[in-house]
């Protein structure tokens, strides 16, 4: 009895030294690197990036650096531009290209920018590795379409440093001042730009050479800041003052701006001031509270 409860005893301990060299094996062959994140900054603006730590085995730097990616910048100055409810289907290395495939919800995009940084935020992120020369998106197995129509083919390390091309959408009055009509304007936006800032300057311009000035003639856009969601727009008096003074034209007036910057994911509403003030009413609005999106008033 003695010798059969020595031999399972005996068992035991080598089962359990076994277990405790696979272990060490196991951790052995886990590597640790720090990568580069791209992430998108509060205001659109930019792309910059942080560093941050992966664990991997063997080939799955790529996978892990993907995750990391889609986890978020854990940063209050900047924002993750993908969908975090995206699924990394597949990535596979062939030569030094990698190919990625998505799951649908990579298409959850509030406007063309926000996709267009999304692609970019990738494409950074994995072209880092001086093994990797390219990378290709499907979506489901799927091309990747840009907002222009065209594939995104493959896709090098997209230069950061000084200015990029950013497609806006632009909301301004149909002809009869019943709806506003999206319409798609490519822009560039120097390093230290804020987009939103582009986004009114290019409504001025845009009102400037319509009859109708959808925005008053002579409006200049003194400040501009976001938080919480929110994008306060400072406006000179001219807003007011050289206003129809037609409730129609008005609501054009306030929507079009609205409508414009809520393109943006990070853009709930739209608080106005005026020469730097809150101003309690203009036509039949309380003009000293924000603006959500109206969808009621857009041509679908």
């Amino acid at each position: 009895m003695r010798k059969k409860i020595y031999f399972i005893i005996m068992i035991s301990v080598l089962m359990i030294f076994a277990a405790g060299c696979n272990n060490k094996a196991s951790n052995s062959d886990i590597e640790k690197e720090e990568v580069k994140l791209y992430y998108t900054s509060n205001d659109n603006s930019k792309i910059n990036w942080i560093t941050r730590p992966i664990e991997y085995i063997n080939d799955e730097k790529y996978e892990a650096t993907l995750k990391a990616l889609l986890n978020g910048p854990y940063s209050s100055d900047m924002v993750r531009s993908i969908n975090e409810k995206t699924k990394i289907l597949s990535i596979n290395k062939k030569s030094d290209v990698l190919y990625i495939d998505l799951s649908k919800e990579f298409f959850n995009f509030k406007s063309d920018v926000d996709e267009v940084n999304s692609v970019i935020t990738i494409s950074n992120t994995l072209n880092q590795f001086e093994e990797i020369n390219g990378i290709e998106i499907k979506i489901e197995g799927k091309d990747l379409i840009s907002p222009d129509g065209e594939r995104y083919g493959l896709l090098k390390e997209f230069d950061l440093t000084d200015e990029k091309s950013a497609a806006l959408t632009l909301y301004l009055p149909d002809e009869n001042l019943e709806y506003l009509v999206p319409i798609k304007k490519n822009v560039v936006i120097k390093e230290g730009e804020i987009i939103g800032e582009k986004v009114i300057q290019e409504l001025i311009n845009e009102s400037d050479k319509q009859g109708y000035n959808v925005v008053p003639k002579g409006t200049k856009l003194l400040n501009y800041s976001q938080d919480n969601g929110i994008a306060t727009v400072d406006l000179s008096q001219e807003f007011i003052k050289n206003s129809s003074g037609g409730s129609i034209a008005q609501t054009m007036a306030i929507y079009s701006i609205v409508s414009s910057l809520t393109e943006f994911e990070n853009i709930n509403s739209v608080l106005f001031l005026i020469d730097g003030k809150s101003v309690e009413d203009f036509s039949h609005y309380e003009f000293n509270k924000p603006f959500s999106r109206d969808e009621s008033l857009i041509k679908h």
